[in-house]
């Protein structure tokens, strides 16, 4: 009897220390609140005429935005991570994040894209897709991931930033589908690839080192290629069928490396990353074949099929460099960041079909090969608090933006307020006021769009 009841009890000690060995975190972020935002969309300057030679007359749409919204200050979310010990200093970790959106009644979902590299995360999906990854560690040397993650040039931004991502205009470096416009929402949700880079990458590697004599290197490769064309019988009769066409070769794939050091008070990071977008045959919607059972020259000729999108190549490549600097009663920040966008295949104006979208305007609209877009913006700031409880912090930044088609450029500038006070740790009320304005010292459409933005909240962790 004693000998069970001691193997009883050495078995219970057993499984208690394997489950402490183990661990699961539920965290998330909800953040509410008013953001209100006035907005001027860009004009056509008067100078600017269509190839029709018809002059278009200066336009200028202003927006205002008045709303209960949420995620002005950081992305609500809800996430689940863990960790388990292998022993011998090795773990395996994993991590699920899904973008919340308190205010609505779809709790999660949406559309995470990227227009510039024409991919989408589920678009119109029921759960918002932030981040899930599952990989191991080892003590001393550092780990790896798989799955949907932050790439090298977001999170590198993320520690040199002075507004810390949050999703009011004014933020020159982080500058996602802004709220203030007509086109965004009443609210930023974050979650959107921004014009500056790429925030996540889905189907991705990672790697990083754990921090020797302060310094720090990783690495991203993703990759989602494909190959294929799936064909639908649309049903046959004595004349014609048509099947359904969806698929060619789709390529995306990425990469990426990342580095920092950290000295004493100081901080400096540097990131890269290079992404393709490749449908080497273009995408088609059917084809028909007709007169499959009479007997002729024209018995089961194909006619042309209707083109959704053509050929096209699209290199993005994405620098960021940031550096931070505690001198005790505030940090200082710093960032620059590049993006070269480029078509790498001279592709058509438009789809089968379509027509001009103004008369007489010819189909030279059509990108070619070797033409880019370049944006480059810098921003400082500073971060400080004033009391335990009261936190504020201010960035300003500059940028321009530069097409080599037409040789078309635009200059930008924007500024950002904001202060938090912390009931507890966990609560906090905030306001953040930003500004944003954009110039030009050439013809260019899309020349004279500002906007600002105010929101006062409370946002609130676990």
């Amino acid at each position: 009897m004693k000998k069970s009841l001691l193997a009883v009890a050495a078995i219970g000690a057993f499984a208690s220390a394997a489950q402490a060995q183990s661990s699961v975190t539920v965290y998330g972020i909800l953040d509410v609140g008013y953001i209100g935002s006035n907005a001027r969309e860009g004009s056509v300057s008067s100078s600017k005429t269509m190839p029709s030679g018809t002059a278009v007359n200066p336009q200028q749409l202003k927006v205002q935005k008045s709303a209960f919204g949420q995620s002005a200050e950081q992305t609500s979310r809800l996430g689940f991570k863990g960790t388990e010990d292998l022993g011998g200093g090795a773990s395996a970790f994993f991590t699920v994040e899904l973008g919340l959106t308190p205010q609505n009644s779809e709790l999660s979902g949406g559309t995470a894209e990227d227009r510039v590299q024409r991919t989408t995360n589920g678009s119109g999906s029921a759960v918002d897709n932030r981040q899930s990854f599952v990989g191991l560690k080892k003590n001393g040397i550092g780990q790896f991931a798989f799955g949907r993650q932050y790439t090298p040039v977001f999170n590198t931004g993320a520690a040199t930033s002075p507004g810390q991502y949050n999703n009011v205009v004014g933020d020159v470096v982080y500058v996602g589908a802004s709220s203030a416009y007509g086109a965004g929402t009443n609210v930023g949700g974050g979650n959107n690839n921004g014009a500056g880079f790429t925030n996540r990458a889905s189907n991705a590697f990672t790697a990083q080192s754990d921090r020797f004599a302060g310094f720090q290197v990783g690495g991203l490769y993703a990759l989602n290629n494909q190959n294929s064309t799936q064909l639908a019988d649309g049903g046959v009769s004595n004349s014609t069928t048509t099947f359904g066409s969806a698929g060619g070769n789709t390529n995306w794939n990425g990469w990426g490396l990342n580095g920092n050091f950290t000295w004493q008070k100081l901080y400096v990071g540097v990131a890269y990353q290079s992404f393709k977008t490749q449908y080497n045959t273009g995408v088609m919607s059917s084809w028909t074949a007709a007169n499959l059972n009479s007997v002729g020259a024209t018995s089961g000729q194909v006619t042309y099929p209707q083109l959704v999108f053509p050929a096209a190549q699209i290199s993005d490549k994405q620098t960021l460099v940031g550096a931070t600097y505690d001198f005790g009663i505030l940090k200082a920040y710093a960032q620059w960041v590049g993006r070269k966008v480029q078509n790498d295949y001279t592709t058509p104006g438009y789809a089968s079909g379509a027509a001009p979208a103004y008369a007489g305007q010819p189909a030279a609209s059509a990108s070619g090969a070797g033409e880019q877009l370049n944006r480059n913006a810098q921003q400082i700031g500073v971060r400080s608090y004033i009391t335990p409880t009261i936190e504020s912090w201010a960035s300003v930044g500059t940028g321009k933006i530069k097409a080599t088609a037409g040789g078309s450029s635009a200059n930008f500038f924007g500024y950002q307020l904001g202060s938090n006070y912390y009931l507890s740790k966990r609560t906090n009320l905030y306001a953040i006021y930003g500004q944003s304005q954009t110039t030009s010292n050439s013809v260019t459409a899309g020349v004279g769009a500002g906007a600002n933005q105010y929101a006062v909240g409370v946002r609130h962790t676990f």
